[in-house]
């Protein structure tokens, strides 16, 4: 289960998300499991120097209520728990 503030990303768009709201589904895009940004690697420091948009899209699972913030979009379909996760524009407020 994936925790509120961790990033993931797609090792095949390099997509990059945080989570928001945590939920019980597991986070995949393009058909593969993503990976979480973690420890000192490499991709944690990449990660770390673009930050989080204040605004941008998230995404929701209708299932499990999970809520990402995308921080580097690519043309990956996101999915939770078996299914595409709906995109939610936020507005600049």
């Amino acid at each position: 289960m994936a925790k509120k503030g961790q990033t993931f990303f797609c090792e095949i768009c390099k997509q990059k998300v945080v989570v928001v709201v945590e939920g019980f589904g597991v986070l995949v895009c393009c058909g593969k499991e993503m990976t979480l940004v973690g420890g000192k690697d490499m991709m944690s420091v990449w990660t770390s120097v673009y930050p989080t948009p204040k605004n941008g899209v998230h995404f929701i699972c209708e299932i499990c209520g999970q809520k990402i913030n995308v921080v580097a979009e690519t043309t990956g379909i996101l999915e939770c728990c078996g299914q595409r996760m709906v995109r939610e524009e936020v507005s600049g407020g």
